[in-house]
């Protein structure tokens, strides 16, 4: 998905909002504390840990409704679709589809999770971890980012409408894609661009060590929103991809 002069203008404006509160919550209170992560359904692949991580947030979309939101506030219809939180035996997990060659398509939708209080320290995060597949891959021809089947949203600086904000767009591609580019502000990293199929994958990101290398100090730094994006509006194609076990791992 590229977005155009008047689309980036609107998305920043409700990411603005949906963060606003936050600056507040900081002023009021102090930095939140990591607790215990809790025990995700398991994948057959899955090994079992010594002892439970401490994580700031976790997501395994066990609980019903989600508490996610939609940047652009579509009609929850509307949203729904595109996402869905479905379940494999005890493993639940968001599915995404889009299809972009509908003649009755949606907008190119967002779907995450901003932290209105008590966002975590950049620097007092060790990871952000996360498992993903990709069913579908858009058909895209020479730029790799117009389209992406599983797409990341990391918000670390708010952005403002003249000025670019900072964190991160990590994309699963259709194919390998330029490193170093910028989508208003946000640094476009791209983590994979495999083939579609049924297999999980697992990331983790160091976010604190790519923020000091692409803006500058981490410290007093907060990770103020994590989204999803499975699109295909450009190219008018299908894009379908899961996500699964978000964690915001401490330190």
């Amino acid at each position: 998905m590229i977005l155009r002069p008047f689309v980036v203008d609107a998305f920043l404006t409700i990411v603005v909002a949906c963060v606003a509160a936050t600056d507040a919550s900081v002023a009021r209170a102090t930095d939140a504390a990591p607790t215990a992560a809790a025990s995700p359904g398991a994948l057959p692949s899955d090994a079992a840990t010594s002892s439970p991580r401490r994580v700031f947030w976790q997501e395994y979309f066990t609980k019903r409704p989600l508490a996610w939101l939609d940047p652009f506030d579509h009609d929850r219809d509307l949203l729904a679709r595109v996402y869905s939180v479905r379940s494999e035996g005890n493993f639940d997990f968001l599915h995404a589809r889009y299809d972009g060659a509908a003649k009755d398509r949606p907008p190119a939708m967002h779907y995450g999770q901003p932290f209105q209080q008590n966002p975590a320290p950049l620097d007092r995060v060790a990871s952000l971890e996360w498992k993903w597949r990709v069913i579908h891959q858009p058909t895209v021809s020479d730029d790799a980012w117009e389209d992406c089947a599983a797409g990341i949203y990391v918000i670390i600086k708010q952005p403002s409408m003249l000025i670019g904000g900072r964190g991160f767009k990590f994309g699963w591609l259709t194919k390998p894609g330029p490193t170093g580019t910028y989508q208003h502000g946000l640094l476009q990293v791209p983590l994979r661009s495999d083939s579609a199929g049924p297999e999980w994958r697992q990331e983790r990101v160091d976010l604190c060590a790519l923020y000091r290398k692409e803006y500058g100090a981490c410290e007093g730094q907060k990770v103020l929103y994590v989204g999803v994006v499975t699109d295909g509006d450009g190219t008018k194609s299908l894009a379908e991809a899961d996500y699964a076990n978000f964690e915001l791992v401490a330190k």
